[in-house]
Formats: C-alpha cells, structure tokens, sequence
C-alpha cells in the first residue's frame, strides 16, 4: 500500500518538476534549442565555411554563405551549394556591412599603408514593434585559417571550431529561435543579431558596429565568445550595476559562474577600448559596448587558472591547429549541451520584462578600483612597506649588537691645552717655530 501511495504522489507531481529550468548536472528539464541541433550547425559552418578569415577574400563568401545572400562573385553560391535561410532564417531582414581598415604592411624596407576590407553581419526579425526596446546579441564569426602576411600571424589552418564556430552555430539557433512571428510578437523586446569579424585583430568589427549604428533605443548587448569549454562564465561590470545584481541572482538557477572582477584576482593589466581593464572578460567585442556606455552581459567559456585565461578541461584548441569539429568532439564532448544551456539563459532572461527597469547602463566610465594606476600605487606601497621593515630591522639589531666606534684624529693646530677632548678622539699636536710669532711656522 505504501509503495502505491509513494507511486501516485510522484505521479501528481511529475508535471510540475517538468516546469520552469530546474538545474541538474546533464542540463536542463526544458530546451528551446537542443544540443543535436547546435552541435549539426557547428559541423556545418567547418565543413562548408572553414576559412573565414578577417580582412582577406574568404571573410566576404563567408559573410555571404552565413547571411544566405546571393552574390555572383562566389563560386559556392553561384553553383546553387548555399540557399538563403540555410544558415540565417528566412524571417530575419539580413545585412551584410563592409567596413575598412588600414594597415601598415611591409614592402621592401620599409612599410606601406594598404587598406583592407572585411565584413559584418546584422540581422534582426521582421517583425518588430518601434515601442519595444532592443537587445544586442553578438559574436564573431571569424577565425584564423589563413595568415595576411604582416597582418595576421596566427595562420593556423584549421576550421576553427571552438574559436569560432560553435558559438556562431548559438547565436544563428538563437537568431532563428527568437525571430519566429509568434515569438518576436510575444517578446517583451525587439532584437538585433550582429556577427563581427576582425574581432581578434582589434575589435574593428565591432567598432565600425557602433560608429553606423543609433543606440538610443539599445537596452542591453549581450556578447557572447568562446562558448562550449570549461566553465561557462557571466560578466556585467567591474562595479555593482542594477542589471548585474539582477543577471547574478537569475543566474543562480543555472550552470554558470561570474567571472572574477579585477579587484578580486591579480590578473595582467591591459587597455582596450580606452578601458583600462585587466581580463579577458573585457577585452572583446563587450569592451565597445561598454565603452559606448551600453549594459551589457559577457558569455563567454574556460577556466579562469592563476593570470591565465584558458579553454579549460580537455585541451587548449582556439587558436591552434586542432581547431578542428573532430578534436572540438573529442575534447569537449559536452559542449554542444553547454551551448544549449547557454541558449536557454539567453531566452529566459530576455523574456523578463523587469529587465528594461533595471538595465541603466555600463558603470565603466567609472572611476573605481580597478583602473591602472591602483598597480603602481600597490607596488608603491609595498615598496615603502619594505623600506620601513629594513630601517627597523637595522635599527634592533644596531641597539643589540652595538658596533664599535673608531676614534677620530684631529689635529691640535693652537696646541693641545687650546682642544676641548674626549674620548673618542685622538689629539696630535703639530710643530711649531718658537721664534716666530706665526703659530703655523710661515
């Protein structure tokens, strides 16, 4: 009778364990994107957009096979191999935005300005309403196959998995996800989708974003990088902000961490965006939306270890020449849920409507704490600190251990009986000629 009525009390409450995200260690009870879905999208983009390298030729059929749009100029597109929606879907108004940069390269002995072209992607839901506010959700979508001589050094050859095509397969599943009309109409905000390139060069994607682009109506950019390895980490602000007491305490129900602040951790200094901010949280694409004063939340994967930011877990692989879907599978085998998980926080938190009351902006231009010269006012200190420590460690050991004073000689010029002595001094008299008046014998 007792296991009949434990049965049917786990029977009554099955359908409200099944609500809401109730965290467990394989994920989430409830997925808006599924792993299988992520983890198809990233083999996609390595297999068919493995090259996509800033500022060289590959980045504009890689813009133009990720937007679906038709371009002549591209061999794949031209045989019919790309159809539009294939990555981005067919409910978003899809934009891809050239934008300049120029370079000092080598010719010769001496350097040349050459000027470079790469590519962003924008895109947002056709439907939309001009009383909600917007929300950025960002990444970057370019990777390091090939070397621009002077330009780019890493010319890893590889696809780029982990940086950067599993993150970029999130944000086109949450661009698809969130533009559906039902749910674009029931949002409480409108959103814009941006894919950077030139992000590792200096964040030139990114800023040639914000100088064409009006904020005004901007409530928060989400950034999201390196997703799918180690931990996965949330950042707001050096400061407390209203958004990042709100974002900490809904985080709590999921698998994430906040990132360390500076103030906590001793981590190499270093100015991006005229930010002078150490870690590595900042010093991406979020950087410029902190710097246009922008609320703004970092998502991003690793493991925080000492002064080193790394993937974290399997092996180190962005950047690397095993940068590629089968080690990313062999390495992280999680990283697909991870990414869907990171998918359901992104959904969930944009769906509160409390969270335009609370998105006030970036603290960043703050004076606080964490700016550059609170480094050398440390090592200031600690440098008197020992200074003082030294002179009192003299100052003891001089009182127990007294060292002997030499006497001094001096010399008696009007003679001896003219001296005031004592005992620390030897008085020599010097001679003298009787028969002159001159005591010094001129």
């Amino acid at each position: 009778m007792k296991k009949i009525i434990v049965f049917l009390i786990a029977l009554l409450c099955l359908p409200f364990m099944s609500l809401g995200f109730v965290h467990a260690d394989e994920g989430y009870t409830v997925r808006y994107i599924t792993a299988e879905e992520i983890d198809s999208m990233t083999r996609k983009i390595c297999t068919e957009i493995p090259r996509r390298t800033s500022f060289s030729d590959e980045i504009k059929e890689a813009a133009d096979m990720l937007a679906g749009t038709d371009n002549s100029d591209s061999e794949l597109l031209a045989a019919g191999t790309v159809n539009s929606g294939e990555f981005l879907s067919d409910d978003l108004d899809i934009e891809v935005r050239p934008y300049t940069k120029t370079f000092n390269i080598q010719d010769g002995f001496s350097y040349k300005p050459t000027e470079f072209t790469s590519y962003n992607i924008v895109a947002s839901p056709k439907v939309k309403d001009p009383n909600k506010k917007t929300v950025i959700i960002a990444t970057d979508f370019s990777n390091h196959y090939s070397s621009i001589e002077n330009l780019v050094s890493r010319g890893t050859q590889a696809e780029g998995a982990l940086g950067t095509a599993a993150t970029t397969a999130l944000a086109i599943k949450l661009a698809n996800y969130l533009s559906q009309p039902d749910i674009a109409n029931s949002s409480p905000y409108n959103f814009t989708f941006v894919f950077f390139s030139g992000t590792d060069e200096g964040n030139f994607g990114s800023e040639a974003f914000a100088a064409e682009t009006d904020f005004s109506d901007v409530m928060l950019a989400v950034n999201l990088e390196r997703l799918g390895c180690g931990k996965t980490y949330f950042y707001t602000d050096e400061v407390t902000t209203s958004h990042g007491e709100f974002i900490k305490d809904f985080a709590r129900d999921f698998n994430a961490e906040e990132f360390p602040q500076t103030g906590r951790v001793l981590l190499s200094m270093q100015t991006v965006n005229d930010l002078p901010y150490a870690h590595y949280a900042i010093s991406g694409n979020n950087a410029t939306f902190m710097s246009m004063g922008i609320a703004s939340l970092e998502l991003l994967g690793g493991e925080v270890s000492g002064l080193n930011f790394k993937d974290g877990g399997g092996a180190d692989l962005t950047n690397t020449s095993n940068d590629t879907y089968e080690k990313l599978v062999e390495y992280y085998p999680d990283y697909a849920t991870k990414l869907a998980d990171v998918a359901t926080f992104v959904i969930e938190l944009t769906a509160k409507e409390e969270l335009e009351s609370v998105c006030k902006g970036a603290a960043s231009s703050y004076k606080v704490f964490t700016k550059e010269w609170i480094a050398y006012v440390i090592c200031l200190g600690l440098i008197v600190i020992l200074i003082l420590v030294m002179i009192l460690t003299i100052g003891h050991f001089e009182k127990k251990y007294p060292i002997p004073v030499a006497p001094k000689v001096k010399i008696a010029v009007f003679g001896k009986e003219f001296e005031d002595t004592n005992e620390n001094e030897i008085i020599v008299d010097i001679k003298r000629n009787d028969d002159k008046d001159d005591p010094f014998g001129l």
